[in-house]
């Protein structure tokens, strides 16, 4: 299986070789098979697909410290360069993901084609109390009982997989994966010093084709994040799917990959 040294971590990956390059970033506790629905319409459109698996999930290496979305920036850069990719990369981010895709744009907006920003997270948001209390809530679990304990017991139930829970197989395939993550970050007790910026002050300096896709069922942070990432970045257009929760690609993939291959069309007739 690929693996690839990306700033100082083995970093595994998959690429389908051909075509301009589409990199799919997952989200938080989870891993590149949630975007096991977009990847063969992704193909037969006849785009280069690469997912990866960021940092400390999945299958690639979780170090005992360097969570920062600075250094999954760096990790982002580091893989397309050693897949020799020179191109501009069409980014598309779920959740912790879309602030991977964020910060990279602002780090490196010439590598940037266009960005899918899907139920985003944005660097330097501040979260509800509810929120910011549910992960230090996750936080504390993993610590006294073990990382296991703390996705079963906190993470798996909260609201964000409310939607989801509709699709009793969709479910059980994002626990699957969510119950294999080494949860690394939440033992780093590293205190790392605030950057000199956040991304939030800087949306407006983004100039790539962005599309803002939102469930109408996500949680209130992540539908104020959707907003705001529409209000801030001017190249970009917000789209609300139905019936969908935080975990869009899989709650309404049909939907999802339309309004992906939509926009990706639009961008490259400009």
């Amino acid at each position: 299986m690929p693996h690839v040294s990306t700033n100082d971590i083995a970093t595994f990956y998959e690429d389908t070789d051909r075509g301009p390059p589409v990199v799919l970033v997952h989200g938080h506790t989870l891993d590149l098979r949630m975007w096991d629905p977009q990847v063969p319409p992704l193909v037969d459109a006849g785009y280069r697909v690469i997912r990866y698996d960021v940092r400390g999930h999945g299958r690639s290496e979780a170090p005992a410290t360097g969570y920062t979305y600075q250094n999954y920036s760096l990790d982002l850069r580091d893989l397309l360069d050693r897949l020799d990719i020179d191109a501009p990369a069409h980014l598309v981010g779920l959740s912790m993901g879309g602030g991977i895709a964020l910060q990279f744009a602002v780090d490196h907006p010439q590598r940037v084609a266009s960005l899918v920003l899907v139920d985003s997270a944005v660097p330097g948001f501040d979260y509800s109390p509810e929120f910011a209390q549910a992960i230090e809530e996750l936080v504390r679990v993993a610590r006294s009982d073990g990382p296991r304990a703390a996705l079963e017991r906190v993470w798996l139930p909260h609201p964000l997989f409310d939607a989801i829970r509709r699709f009793p197989d969709r479910f059980e395939f994002l626990k699957t994966i969510v119950l294999a993550y080494p949860a690394a970050d939440y033992l780093d007790e590293t205190e790392y010093p605030q950057p000199q910026w956040q991304v939030i002050d800087r949306l407006s300096e983004i100039r790539a084709p962005t599309l803002v896709l939102v469930g109408e069922l996500d949680l209130p942070d992540f539908r104020l994040i959707a907003e705001i990432l529409a209000a801030n970045v001017s190249t970009a257009r917000q789209e609300v799917i139905p019936d969908a929760g935080h975990m869009l690609n899989l709650e309404q993939p049909e939907a999802f990959n339309d309004a992906l291959l939509t926009f990706l069309a639009r961008v490259a007739s400009r």
